[in-house]
């Protein structure tokens, strides 16, 4: 039954993928896919400068100049966020300080202690300890140096007598007050250093004589209002700095309409709450404004369309949730935007429409829920643009320069952006393919299985088949989309396509973890407790195992429930699969975290202790027998339990791990996220063929007969014919004449008499003696014969079934102990010591044992403990 349903699985999920293959080449071909109306080159490729020659997009600014004219290596750099760039360069390079010819000269008469004077002209009075502005300094001084002074108090009149000075700087005082008079004279003046300083408030009028002065710093002060007039005379600024103050609003007529030349305003980490139309009245020559790290909260409509000439606006790290549609209406002008950093979760659609000329927008740290092509629609000239996420850029396929440009998984060309993982994926693929398909189809041929171990297998492969064909499906999606997947991203991750193939690699992982979990609770119990009552027969293994895969269809289907909860659950990444470790707290996290490290790693904590109470029993019972092959089979039963509990802790435990990272917002490599998805969850689904089928004494068997049935089988010595080899042997035990129940040896036993013993027992003698030959392995002289090898990884046999026929001998002397879970009989072992040599009595009852003998309590620990 179940050959027929793994076999209408697999073909029912071959047929799924073609499917989707057939149809995603025909949206490739045919599908019109998002362009802004105009856009000169086909998807996937971009301009070289104005001409009319196209490039790839992967070929643009990757250092190789490929266009005839270099355009595609010109304009790499986003530079049209200038103004912080810039305003950085001008706080660090200290341009007073230039050493330029004739430094050491001076031409200025009778300059005073402490100050000194260099550059012909300039006069240097910093750090010296001042109280008050030096009076006594030439007149002819241009530059005046008073800073990392303790001046508090800048009178007036202090520079009534510099009206030559073209730059003041008194930055790094402990200045508190400026009076109203204090800059009189100062008509030339063209930079005033006023930063790093106390100053509260400004008096109206204090710069009225300063009508040349260009740049003005009067940031790092305690600034909280600016008085009507305060910027007053100052027709030429076309710099002001009030970075880092504590201003909590502005009106424009209090400096803009003051300053009709101002082009550049720095506002940054102040204490502004809402953006409104007055603030900004009279600043249509803006062009610069940064409003950077405030504590903006809302914009009101139409708050900004005074600023119709503004080409920089930063309003980054603040919190600002909603946006008007009409923000940004009236600035055509404008080139560089920065929204990033704000709780932004929903933008208007329409809401950059009227930005025809913008070339940067910056929408990192944003978490959006509604993001669509049609937001950038108009966006005809962007050749920049920054998320927080790569999946986002899908949104914008028309923009030449998209940061991040990789999640680890997919580039902007590719869906597998490693080359190594584009070629894994199909070996990993097949190769998970291929063996289950293979178990499943020998198992289903091995009339001589035990039923229900058998059935267990089948649904585990099935299982396993599952994510052979959810990497498949991947595999041909990175083959389709080559070169040109950020143009289909969208689209692909937010198809049934890409639902239903994440839909297949969950169920195949969350069945594959309960089967193995099942199965590793009901070894646990057969080999710790081997004489209870109740052990799962066909119907009741047929009813479990419908559960589980029910349960695994539910976990795997709720997602599809609730998009208001799960949103875009199974499309968050190229991939399909739900890991979210880029987005850890994203829509339906608390689900995912369920699975991943509630069920998922419970799980394997299960598995591990399950083994782990199989291997101390085994060996306890080992140790009780003090039989020679008892360590030799410790080894054998270690190994096996190692490589099962190895490959289950391979998958979950860097899931796990990795997961409770992102939770708590460890860093975590991009890359990770794809070797995950394409060889660490795929472990268990290539091994799991080979740990608890290909390596076992069945298979190996069956592969043996096959061999030796063919014409081309290899020519091997024939065994002795001094009886044979009896598929069947009964015997009678020398103390209770009760017949032995019939067995079947091994079949495809080899002759290899350096590393195979034999025991046999004879119907009239009560013991029967060991001999040890040179090889070290024991053998039993009498009549029966029985052969066994040395103990490997593969000698370990199948799980005995509940029905009398199928029960099985092992290779060695110990599986002459096996008791079957599903019956009453109980076979002990009772070792003596006759001279020098050691004696085997093989003694058989239907419900007690003898009290001199040591119960086994291994059961069916030579058996195929790996399968369950």
């Amino acid at each position: 039954m179940l050959g027929l349903t793994g076999t209408v699985t697999f073909v029912l999920a071959t047929a799924f993928m073609a499917l989707q293959t057939e149809g995603l080449n025909e949206t490739v071909l045919s599908a019109k896919p998002f362009l802004p109306p105009g856009f000169p080159c086909p998807i996937g490729e971009f301009p070289c400068g104005n001409s009319s020659v196209c490039l790839e997009q992967s070929k643009h600014c990757d250092g190789v100049e490929d266009c005839e004219n270099g355009a595609d290596e010109r304009n790499c750099g986003d530079i049209t966020g200038w103004g912080h760039d810039f305003d950085k360069t001008v706080q660090v390079f200290d341009w007073d300080s230039y050493q330029p010819p004739r430094a050491d000269i001076c031409i200025l008469p009778d300059v005073p202690a402490p100050c000194n004077c260099s550059h012909e002209t300039r006069v240097y009075c910093d750090g010296k300890g001042l109280h008050t502005v030096p009076t006594d300094i030439p007149t002819n001084t241009t530059k005046l140096y008073v800073q990392d002074n303790n001046i508090t108090v800048v009178m007036n009149e202090s520079f009534i007598n510099y009206t030559k000075l073209v730059s003041l700087n008194l930055q790094r005082n402990n200045i508190r007050v400026i009076q109203r008079s204090a800059f009189k004279g100062l008509r030339n003046l063209q930079k005033l250093y006023l930063n790093y300083n106390l100053l509260e408030t400004l008096e109206p009028f204090t710069f009225k004589d300063m009508k040349t002065l260009t740049w003005l710093y009067l940031d790092d002060n305690r600034i909280t209002t600016l008085q009507h007039q305060t910027f007053f005379g100052l027709q030429s600024l076309f710099w002001l700095d009030l970075r880092e103050n504590r201003i909590s609003h502005l009106r424009g007529e209090a400096f803009c309409e003051d300053m009709p030349s101002l082009r550049w305003m720095e506002l940054d980490q102040n204490r502004i709450q809402r953006l409104c139309p007055e603030m900004f009245a009279g600043c249509a020559n803006l062009t610069i404004l940064r409003l950077r790290n405030n504590s903006i909260t809302s914009i009101t409509r139409r708050a900004l369309d005074t600023l119709t000439g503004l080409e920089d606006l930063d309003l980054s790290w603040n919190q600002v949730s909603v946006i008007p549609d009409d923000a940004f209406k009236n600035m055509q002008m404008l080139l560089s935007l920065n929204l990033s950093m704000n709780p932004i979760e929903r933008l208007q659609l329409d809401l950059f429409d009227g930005l025809a000329n913008l070339t940067s927008l910056d929408l990192g740290g944003l978490t959006m829920h509604n993001l669509s092509y049609r937001l950038f629609r108009n966006l005809k000239k962007l050749d920049f643009i920054y998320f927080s996420q790569f999946r986002y850029c899908g949104f914008a396929p028309h923009v030449r320069s998209c940061k991040p440009n990789t999640d680890g998984i997919s580039s902007l060309e590719n869906l597998l952006a490693n080359v190594i993982l584009r070629m894994a994926v199909w070996v990993v693929a097949i190769l998970i393919c291929l063996g289950n398909t293979s178990v499943m189809i020998g198992r289903t041929v091995m009339k001589q299985e035990n039923k229900v171990h058998s059935l267990f297998i089948r649904n585990l492969c099935a299982s396993d088949l599952i994510m052979g064909i959810y990497l498949l499906i991947i595999g041909s999606k990175d083959h389709v989309y080559r070169d040109v997947y950020n143009q289909y991203a969208q689209e692909w991750k937010q198809s049934y396509s890409c639902h239903i193939t994440g839909f297949f690699g969950m169920l195949s992982a969350e069945v594959t973890v309960l089967l193995l979990t099942y199965m590793s609770v009901e070894r646990f119990l057969c080999v710790v407790f081997p004489y209870r009552e109740s052990h799962p027969n066909v119907r009741q293994a047929g009813t479990v195992i419908a559960i589980i895969w029910v349960a695994g269809v539910t976990l795997a289907a709720i997602p599809f429930t609730s998009s208001m909860y799960f949103g875009n659950f199974y499309g968050s990444n190229g991939v399909c699969f739900p890991l979210h470790l880029h987005e850890p707290y994203g829509n339906g996290w608390e689900y995912s975290a369920f699975i991943f490290l509630g069920i998922n790693f419970t799980s394997l904590t299960v598995i591990l202790f399950a083994y782990i109470g199989m291997f101390i029993s085994i060996h306890r019972t080992r140790r009780s027998l003090k039989s020679p092959l008892s360590l030799l089979s410790d080894m054998s039963f270690a190994k096996r339990f190692f490589f099962i509990v190895l490959t289950d802790s391979l998958v979950w435990i860097p899931i796990t791990v990795m997961k409770f990272m992102a939770l708590t917002n460890a860093p975590i490599s991009g890359s990770l996220y794809a070797w995950i998805v394409i060889f660490i969850l795929p472990i268990n689904s290539a091994i799991n063929p080979i740990l608890y089928s290909l390596t076992t004494r069945t298979f190996t068997n069956m592969l043996g007969n096959l061999v030796e049935k063919s014409p081309f089988r290899p020519v091997k010595a024939k065994c002795p014919t001094d009886g044979g080899h009896r598929d069947e042997v009964s015997a009678t035990t020398g103390t209770t004449g009760l017949s032995l129940k019939h067995t079947r040896y091994h079949r495809g036993k080899r002759c290899q008499s350096e590393t195979e013993s034999s025991m046999s027992m004879a119907n009239t003698s009560p013991l029967a003696t060991i001999h040890t030959p040179d090889v070290g392995v024991p053998t039993v002289d009498g009549e029966m014969t029985v052969r066994f090898s040395k103990f490997s990884l593969d000698s370990v046999p199948e799980i005995p079934s509940n029905e009398e026929e199928d029960w099985d001998f092992g290779y060695g002397i110990s599986d002459i102990c096996t008791i079957s879970c599903g019956r009453r009989l109980v076979t002990t072992i009772c070792e003596h010591s006759i001279s020098d040599k050691a004696s085997v009595k093989s003694e058989q009852k239907s419900e007690e044992i003898t009290e001199d003998c040591q119960e086994s309590k291994y059961t069916d620990t030579d058996t195929e403990t790996t399968g369950l």
